[in-house]
């Protein structure tokens, strides 16, 4: 079983976006060509596999990707950790994890008021119109860099239609968490899934329109920057809120 959000968000908010061991940042800031880059790894403290570092037979297979049993690490200690397990210990690295949380804590302490974390939109950003998707490749480009979504579909859809706009609307929304993390040829792979959902869709009188809204997330300990939403829709073509222009006409 992977690790759960729930659980993922806990380690890296414990952690403070540091490694345990060095304290390094593990999110680079973006620079004018690129954007950030994640160098952060969720270690297991206690493998699952069983030659693995510190593979524990007594754990339960159920408890191996619980918060418990999770260290936030830079790559090279990640590294470092598993091929020297003899020397870093499991009570060790349960060691280093809470006297690292502790210090995030402290330091949390010290910082002076800070205002809320909020989004803030721009009335020129937001689109008053989202243009036809036609292909996958198409939509995995839009998707690519951003934070969330925003869905809208049919209110009557059938059982039928449920799994087929529902599912192809979840799948959408897991590739925006990951994307950015996939090798080239897993974002081809990707958008061929989505081109075939697509092509599912469109034979069933369902369109997709999409665009990308440019919004600001403020506050909190970081500067202002740039929070990328994706606007996504599937509709009926026969929806009487649809306006087709010529040179999209299907």
């Amino acid at each position: 079983m992977p690790i759960s959000d729930k659980n993922r968000k806990i380690l890296w908010a414990k952690s403070g976006n540091r490694c345990a061991i060095c304290r390094h940042q593990l999110v680079l800031d973006p620079t004018a060509l690129d954007l950030e880059s994640v160098i952060g790894d969720e270690c297991h403290i206690h493998s699952g596999a069983h030659h693995g570092p510190r593979y524990d037979p007594n754990l339960p297979q159920s408890e191996i990707d619980n918060l418990s049993n999770l260290i936030l690490l830079c790559r090279i200690h990640h590294k470092m950790v598993d091929d020297q397990a003899e020397t870093y210990s499991a009570d060790l690295l349960k060691g280093i994890k809470a006297s690292h949380e502790k210090w995030v804590e402290e330091k949390l302490k010290d910082q002076p008021d800070m205002q809320p974390v909020r989004i803030k939109r721009i009335k020129d950003k937001i689109p008053q119109k989202l243009p036809i998707i036609r292909s996958g490749k198409e939509l995995v480009n839009l998707a690519m860099g951003c934070h969330a979504s925003y869905q809208d579909y049919d209110d009557d859809l059938n059982d039928e239609e449920t799994d087929l706009v529902g599912g192809f609307i979840q799948n959408v929304s897991d590739c925006i968490d990951v994307l950015m993390d996939f090798e080239p040829l897993a974002r081809i792979q990707t958008a061929k899934f989505i081109d075939n959902e697509i092509k599912l869709l469109n034979e069933r009188a369902f369109i997709v329109f999409a665009a990308v809204e440019e919004q600001i997330i403020e506050g909190g300990i970081s500067s202002p920057s740039a929070f990328r939403v994706l606007h996504l829709a599937v509709k009926r073509i026969s929806d009487p809120g649809i306006v087709i222009s010529d040179y999209e006409s299907l």
